[in-house]
Order: structure tokens, then C-alpha cells, then sequence
């Protein structure tokens, strides 16, 4: 059933829409997935599909809502990558599926497919979607098949949504189900970095995920493999079973990773402490001889990956640095704190890129733009490790501090002081900080807690208790 607007109705929108029942729309829009399956044209038939969500009124969806048509509305519109805010279809099923009515009916499988869509989407409405049906989800956990437990694990986790009675539950079951051997590697890989979001680890889930892993190490783009370890990494369950057999996969593969792929994986190898590996040494080498395809992003991953790992590879630093001299206007406040804490953790000084970063910090905060005061200490910091000063740099960096001194940590706090004893900076906004430590306002940090973090950040620690009577 389809019916057209009034034309003076459409021109006041300034666009035809149509009138058409729910069954109808949905009719089309399984035409259109099928015809994705088996032809080539399928440029035509996205822009098809997602004309169907953006000039599509339906008239009766207040009646003719359920769950499986929720289901299959939110499956193609994730398949079509619609935008979220376009059109009526996509936006009044969502509204409808919060109604306690549709809470109590909805089955797990279409809410699976409705919250990944929000997901993929980045719908407004992801969250809510998501807080409202976690009691749901408690109760039916126990039913939920394997493809359903992993796309709700990877929606909550992604989201970041702590809620351990519900990560508890769904682990629990996906514990079960997922040692199916049809499990597929990807939803292995995803369940993984969802649980790493959130800093959940369910011991026998996991245990589950590793045998599946191993066992289909093969199998997947290279981004499978590197979400796994990057996802066992970040919980700090390194198997090296896994590890080895993930990484001798990967080897053979670093030739075609792109840079971001690249700085995730020497990344997450650093994390497992996987550092001294043919592969991790492989990368090097790739990196240097690729060095010209990094972004700032993955400049500042890969140099941060490296300095935890305490590699002082000069060829790959010398590389990014050259590389990132070229695209410094593209750096944000957080990746000029990773690159420049990175180098001078080695104390590598380069003349020309330690300037042009300073040059785009002082930029970015004239502009107005957010800086995190921890980037603010981590970058007036490597200034002092390789002891060069930077008169802006410095002013811009204190005053930076100073205003937001009571709102800092002591070791945030220690870090911009022991930079001003280096630099010798003795300027207002210097002894504001400094009067945060003697009032107390902001508590030093002992020195045990100092050691856990790096021996560097004890030394500092020390040169600034000596420096300034504390004991």
C-alpha cells in the first residue's frame, strides 16, 4: 500500500515523501538485500536502499511493530549503513522498541540486530536502547545462541557500558555457547575487544575464545588476528600458545598492513610484553621502509608502543619524526604528548620536529581548543628530558597548569614541577603549582606509588622533594 503526499504537504517539506505500509517497506527492503547477494551493481542498490529509509513514511508502524519487524528494519539499515537522523522508518521503530510493551516482547536474537544497528550507526538513541533493556537481558542470558551472545557482548562493550551483573550473565552463557565450533573467528575476535572496552575478565570465556582462536589462527583478515591479541593483551591474559601461533600468522602478513594496523599491533605486542619477537622486530623493519603512509594517530601510537617496550629503535623514531614534520598541522594535543614523551624517553632531540609540535600545541590551545592537563604536563615534560626550552612553550604550558592546578593529580603535578626545576622556570603560574603541593590541596605522591609507575617517574619524584624541602 503506498500513497503520496498532497503536494502542498510535500512542498512544504521540500522533498516528496511517500506513505507506504510497514509490510511494503519491508518487502523492498528484502528485495534489495537479495539483489546485494547476487549482482554487481551494488553502488546502485545501497543508494537504492537508503533512499527507501530517507524518503519513506510509514503509516501504520504503530500497529504493525514487532520484534522480527524491528529486527529485519535494523539488520538492513545497518547493512545499507543509513544515516541514523535520516527519514522516518529507521528512527520511529527505535522509539517504539523502548515502550515497555516491546521491552516485555522483544526476543534476544531481534534485539541483537537492533542494538548492533545503534551501534554501527552511531544512533542518538544507542544508549538508551542499551540501559533499557540490560534487566531484559539478565533474565533471558541463559537462552541466548551464540551469535546473539557475541553481537550484544560486542554492542555493550563497544558502548562502554559497565554493568557487571550483566557482563556476568551474558559471559556465562557465551562461556557455553561459543565453544560451538562454527563460532565465527571475527565474532571470537569482537567478543574479546569488547570485554577489554570494559576491563571485564570472565576466566572461562576467555579460555573459550583462546581455544577458538588457536585453532582458527588461520583464518580472517589480519585485523581478526591483531583485535585478538590486542583484546587478550589489554586483560592481561597473554597465552603464549595463542600469541606464538597468532604471530607466526601475522608474520607473513606485516608486508601488507596498513599504518594504523600496524600501530595497533606493536602496540598490543608491547602491552604482552611480546616486544622481543621476530615479529615485533619485523615491523620495525616495515615500519622504516613504509614510514611515508602514517597519519598522526599512527605515528603517536606506534612511537608511544615503543617506548613502553623500552625499544630504542633510532631508524623506526627517525622515520615517524620525519614523517611527522610533514603532517604536524594534522596532530592533536594527546599525539604530540605520545610522540615527544616518546623520544624523550630515549632522549632523542630532533631539531626540526620538536619545535614544529611545540609550534602546534600552542596553536590549538590559543585556539581554544581541549587540552587534557595531563598531555599539557607530558609535553613541558619531554621539553625538560632533552632539555630544550621553549619560551612560549613553557608560558603556555604553566598557565595551562596553573588554572586547572587543584583539579590535577600529585603525579601530573610532580611532572610539571620537576619540568620547571630543569627548565628553571620561576614564573607565577610555577609557584601556584608548587603552593597546590605545600597546602596540600593536591597530596604528593609516595614514592612506592611513584616506583609502580616507572623508575623515571620516581626520579622526578625525588629531584622534586629534594628540590623543594619535602620529605
Amino acid at each position: 500500500m503506498m500513497r503520496c503526499l498532497s503536494s502542498a504537504a510535500a512542498a512544504c517539506c521540500g522533498r516528496t515523501f511517500r506513505l507506504m505500509s510497514t509490510e511494503a517497506f519491508v518487502l523492498s527492503l528484502e528485495k534489495v538485500q537479495h539483489q546485494l547477494s547476487v549482482s554487481e551493481r551494488k553502488q546502485d542498490l545501497i543508494l537504492h536502499g537508503r533512499q527507501l529509509f530517507e524518503n519513506e513514511t510509514l503509516d501504520d508502524i504503530h500497529t504493525a511493530w514487532n520484534p522480527v519487524v524491528a529486527g529485519k528494519i535494523c539488520h538492513a539499515a545497518t547493512q545499507l549503513r543509513i544515516s541514523p537522523t535520516k527519514g522516518q522508518p529507521f528512527g520511529a521503530v527505535l522509539e517504539l522498541s523502548l515502550t515497555p510493551e516491546a521491552t516485555d516482547a522483544t526476543d534476544a536474537s531481534s534485539l541483537a540486530r537492533i542494538a548492533h544497528s545503534c551501534l554501527v550507526l552511531r544512533s542518538p538513541q544507542l544508549y538508551e536502547i542499551l540501559f533499557t533493556y540490560i534487566r531484559k537481558l539478565i533474565a533471558v542470558a541463559p537462552t541466548l545462541d551464540t551469535v546473539s551472545c557475541a553481537v550484544l557482548i560486542n554492542a555493550y562493550g563497544r558502548a562502554q557500558v559497565h554493568h557487571e551483573e550483566l557482563y556476568r550473565a551474558l559471559c556465562d552463557r557465551a562461556a557455553i555457547v561459543m565453544r560451538d565450533q562454527r563460532t565465527f573467528i571475527a565474532h571470537i575476535a569482537n567478543v574479546a575487544h569488547a570485554l577489554a572496552r570494559v576491563q571485564y575478565f570472565h576466566r572461562d570465556l576467555f579460555l573459550v575464545l583462546r581455544d577458538q582462536a588457536e585453532r582458527q589462527a588461520s583464518q580472517g583478515p589480519p585485523l581478526v588476528a591483531v583485535t585478538i591479541l590486542d583484546g587478550f593483551a589489554e586483560v592481561g591474559f597473554v597465552d603464549d600458545a595463542l600469541f606464538t601461533a597468532l604471530e607466526q600468522r601475522l608474520i607473513g602478513e606485516v608486508h601488507d598492513l596498513p599504518a594504523p594496523l600496524m600501530a595497533s599491533l606493536v602496540s598490543c605486542l608491547a602491552k604482552a610484553g611480546r616486544a622481543p619477537s621476530a615479529l615485533f622486530t619485523a615491523c620495525g623493519e616495515r615500519i622504516v621502509a613504509t614510514g611515508s603512509i602514517f597519519d598522526s594517530n599512527s605515528i603517536a601510537r606506534t612511537c608511544d608502543a615503543f617506548r613502553r617496550a623500552n625499544v630504542a629503535a633510532e631508524e623506526v623514531f627517525g622515520t615517524l619524526a620525519e614523517r611527522a614534520c610533514k603532517v604536524v598541522t594534522d596532530f592533536r594535543v594527546d599525539e604530540i604528548n605520545l610522540t615527544l614523551s616518546a623520544l624523550a624517553s630515549f632522549d632523542l632531540f630532533d631539531g626540526e620536529l620538536f619545535p614544529l609540535l611545540a609550534s602546534r600545541f600552542v596553536s590549538t590551545v590559543k585556539q581554544g581548543g581541549f587540552v587534557n592537563p595531563v598531555d599539557a604536563a607530558g609535553i613541558l615534560a619531554s621539553f625538560a628530558a632533552v632539555q630544550e626550552r621553549s619560551d612560549e612553550l613553557v608560558h603556555v604550558c604553566t598557565q595551562l597548569l596553573s588554572t586547572h592546578r587543584e583539579a590535577i593529580d600529585g603525579m601530573t603535578l610532580v611532572q610539571s614541577l620537576w619540568a620547571c626545576i630543569v627548565l628553571n622556570v620561576r614564573n607565577e603560574a610555577q609557584q601556584n603549582l608548587l603552593q597546590c603541593l605545600t597546602s596540600g590541596a593536591v597530596a604528593l605522591p609516595d614514592e612506592s606509588t611513584a616506583a609502580k609507575e616507572s623508575k623515571v617517574a620516581l626520579d622526578r619524584l625525588l629531584t622534586v622533594k629534594k628540590a623543594y624541602g619535602f620529605k
